[in-house]
């Protein structure tokens, strides 16, 4: 019982980690203070009460919708919140580096999809310390191999933002080098999958990369 009291608790800390980085995000995106004032609705300004903010459980009973000026703000929200706390979830039992940087890289991903630009330097201390856990032969030549490529892709090529370089490294260092190659390839095949069947030319990298590590993370 207390095993599976512990499982709910995790869970629920994670709902509330997931949801506090995607608040985060927005009253940023809107800039607005993250202290003041309470939360609200983008829509209508009201301010919501704690029963209008239960992860994903309160867009379900409320469809999706403002309670109080009834305007839909879809359901990618809940089902961000709800995958993000699963994999959250998994990851606080395989590893405290790994679930801390699929934190900041959640926040980072949500960031790069509002404006395509991200705060890079939010990730560094990670990156530091998953250098100081892995810096083995296999690791720092692949980290020297894509910061080689990185550079041609940002300066000489403008096709990469200088801010996907220090994810880039944090993701080789935060694992082995056979689930970031495949993490990074599974990434950029969905991230061309996207330009294609979308009108878009340019695109938010940051959370291919993320998902693609996630799943490859996850799968093996």
């Amino acid at each position: 019982v207390l095993f599976h009291m512990e499982n709910i608790l995790i869970l629920i800390f994670n709902s509330i980690i997931v949801s506090s980085v995607m608040c985060a995000n927005d009253r940023i995106q809107h800039n607005i203070s993250l202290l003041q004032p309470r939360s609200f609705c983008l829509m209508c300004h009201h301010l919501l009460k704690w029963y209008d903010l239960v992860p994903f459980f309160s867009a379900i009973f409320t469809f999706a919708k403002c309670r109080y000026c009834h305007k839909h703000f879809g359901w990618r929200y809940p089902a961000l919140e709800l995958t993000c706390t699963l994999f959250g979830t998994i990851l606080w039992y395989s590893s405290t580096l790994q679930w801390l940087i699929a934190v900041v890289l959640l926040f980072l991903s949500l960031e790069d999809c509002a404006s395509q630009a991200i705060h890079s330097y939010l990730i560094i201390p990670l990156l530091l310390y998953a250098i100081h856990q892995h810096h083995d032969q296999s690791h720092i030549f692949l980290a020297l191999l894509i910061s080689l490529i990185s550079y041609y892709l940002v300066y000489i090529r403008h096709a990469l933002g200088s801010g996907d370089i220090p994810v880039l490294l944090t993701l080789i260092f935060s694992t082995t080098t056979l689930v970031f190659v495949l993490g990074l390839l599974l990434g950029c095949c969905l991230a061309a999958l996207f330009l294609a069947l979308s009108s878009q030319k340019r695109l938010p990298f940051v959370p291919f990369l993320t998902v693609g590590w996630l799943l490859i993370g996850v799968l093996i």
